[in-house]
């Protein structure tokens, strides 16, 4: 009985492997944001007994590395805390302010530093909150790109 093998022979001028040429993919800038507001003291006092609202009002920084002005839309969303969260809408009502700001939104977000004012209307249920905590609440707002 013969067993034969046969294994691929090549002659020496043939080519059966070849490398393709070299593709350059290059990335876009990345897109950041970082916070650059600076920690403030708010005071809010309504210099009357027992109001039913207090108002007070700050300011926060966001510096958006956007060079490619991938980024269109800056979203803000607050969020308020005492011994609780409170709510909008029932504890607190916020206006943010700002070029290009509508509601919450500024859609003119460009490359560098975006500065939003905000004035937070404080209800008489977000004020009970905040007697337990002192009468203090720290406020925080967090900005999307999209």
């Amino acid at each position: 009985m013969l067993i034969m093998s046969s294994v691929a022979t090549y002659a020496v001028w043939d080519t059966v492997t070849v490398d393709s040429r070299g593709n350059t993919v290059t990335m876009r800038n990345p897109v950041t944001i970082t916070d650059n507001t600076t920690e403030q003291n708010i005071s809010a006092d309504a210099n009357t007994l027992n109001p039913a609202s207090v108002t007070a009002s700050g300011t926060v920084k966001f510096n958006v590395d956007n060079s490619d002005s991938v980024a269109k839309t800056l979203t803000l969303q607050e969020s308020i805390e005492a011994s609780e969260k409170l709510l909008e809408s029932t504890d607190y009502t916020i206006v943010f302010s700002g070029d290009g700001v509508d509601g919450k939104a500024d859609s003119s977000v460009t490359n560098g530093m975006e500065e939003y004012n905000y004035t937070i209307t404080f209800t008489e249920s977000g004020l009970a909150k905040m007697k337990t905590n002192s009468n203090t609440c720290t406020v925080k707002v967090t900005a999307t790109l999209s």
